[in-house]
């Protein structure tokens, strides 16, 4: 029998808010895939200039609160939790119906928040716009008959399990494979909890946000940005609240989306599919901006002035983080978007542009707060069957040294990549300043492959 939502809702509740915000451990750093394979010289021959560098572009300035020297070279990925027939996240538990469930109020705020950010000139990327699912929604015993589905991590399953944990993974690495494409500066996940103890709901009202520190930018960078989103969130909803919110703060747990790959399983991590394959090139928080449970501020977060002040709240906290980021690039292809567009086919939906024939013509913006010296662009290629690289090659060469941009200052220029050999390939294309490799902060390299999937 087909369930209407309502039933459905209730019934998948527990099972699909339990599977979408799986927990797992993570390794301590991001390390080259066990798949990519780094190609040898004689294998692969090795990037190389085709023309110099043009005339340094001044930064535009603007009265931009996120980054004013360039707002339009930051780029955020808002991810509306939950979504799609299969998965409301938690239901409305007055059982007032779907626009109360949590995967309605959280695509609410983030579209509240996209507008902040445009109307801030910021480039947004919203992982779903919509009640959708990228990695499939097909399953009509349950009323459900969405896309189908797709392997996205590459673990050999796809669909919807009795666990829900395929499809959850599934999911969320789609999400995090547009905002890695996307060279997102952020990514900022959007949760509304449901607080329980033995079964029973609790009535209580808090924020916590979430994230990893087992990156190389995660002790420092998303530590620094789930602090601010939580203060802004923490501070916007108090100024308005009637009753008495908690202020839970941040906290270090590998959650799939947050988790960067795990790539030596052990006795306390036995799974490696409990953790994303590629995990997210940015910092990435998960914000629980409030509670479901406490009927007081499920209605808050329901209305308008409760969604504009924790979507205002997130604002304020990738404000503080961005407009404080000394180090940070923006690499791109000159003229393209930067989007990826959804390919057909029953795996990964996302995959890098692919090399053209002509040189290479580059973007490069100074998008941190430092102005750069010794600043060197890098790049190699790696073989892979994976759709772009979780991590750089081991080899990375000099392509060709830039000058010293201020801030929101871009450059661009014309490097060639001769053609590899021996299968498909992706190059990863970085910025190093100085010492640091700015891929090591979080900043997204560029990468591009040798043809399409």
């Amino acid at each position: 029998m087909i369930l209407p939502p309502a039933r459905l809702s209730a019934a998948l509740c527990a099972l699909l808010l339990t599977a979408l915000l799986l927990a797992a451990c993570g390794s301590s750093a991001v390390s080259p895939s066990v798949t990519p394979v780094p190609v040898s010289p004689d294998v692969v021959a090795s990037p190389s200039i085709a023309a110099g560098p043009g005339s340094v572009e001044p930064a535009p300035g603007s009265d931009s609160v996120v980054y004013a020297p360039n707002p339009a070279a930051i780029t955020v990925a808002i991810d509306p939790g939950h979504g799609g027939c299969l998965d409301w996240g938690v239901p409305d538990p007055s059982e007032r119906g779907e626009q109360l469930a949590e995967k309605t109020l959280t695509l609410d705020i983030a579209r509240r928040l996209r507008e902040l950010l445009e109307a801030d000139g910021v480039r947004v990327v919203m992982t779903r716009d919509g009640d959708d699912a990228l990695a499939g929604d097909d399953y009509p015993q349950l009323g459900c008959e969405g896309p189908d589905w797709r392997d996205v991590n590459g673990d050999g399953e796809a669909g919807f399990d009795p666990e829900g944990h395929t499809r959850t993974r599934d999911e969320l690495q789609a999400r995090l494979d547009l905002a890695n494409l996307s060279r997102a500066d952020a990514l900022v996940s959007i949760h509304i909890n449901s607080p329980s103890e033995g079964g029973r709901r609790i009535e209580v009202a808090f924020t916590e946000t979430f994230y990893t520190d087992e990156t190389p930018w995660g002790p420092t960078g998303t530590e620094r940005l789930a602090e601010h989103a939580q203060r802004g969130v923490v501070e916007r909803l108090g100024e308005i609240a009637t009753y008495d919110r908690g202020d839970r703060g941040i906290t270090a747990h590998n959650f799939y989306l947050v988790a960067p790959p795990l790539l030596e399983e052990t006795a306390e991590r036995p799974n490696r599919w409990a953790q994303p394959t590629r995990g997210g090139l940015m910092p990435v928080i998960l914000a629980e901006v409030g509670s479901i449970t406490l009927r007081e501020e499920h209605d808050l977060l329901a209305s308008e002035r409760g969604q504009d002040a924790v979507a205002t709240g997130l604002f304020d906290g990738l404000a503080a983080y961005l407009g404080a980021r000394e180090a940070a690039a923006r690499i791109e292809l000159d003229g393209v978007a930067g989007t990826p567009e959804a390919v057909p086919g029953d795996g990964p939906p996302f995959w890098p542009e692919v090399v053209p024939d002509e040189p290479l013509r580059l973007r490069v913006t100074n998008t941190g707060t430092r102005a750069w010296s010794d600043a060197v662009l890098v790049g190699g290629w790696s073989t892979t069957d994976e759709p772009y690289l979780r991590a750089a090659p081991d080899a990375l060469e000099a392509l060709v040294e830039l000058p010293d941009l201020a801030p929101g200052e871009s450059i661009t220029l014309e490097i060639e990549l001769p053609a590899p050999v021996g299968g498909r390939a992706v190059a990863w294309i970085s910025l190093r300043n100085g010492s640091t490799n700015l891929a090591d902060e979080g900043s997204p390299a560029l990468q591009v492959s040798t043809r399409a999937p």
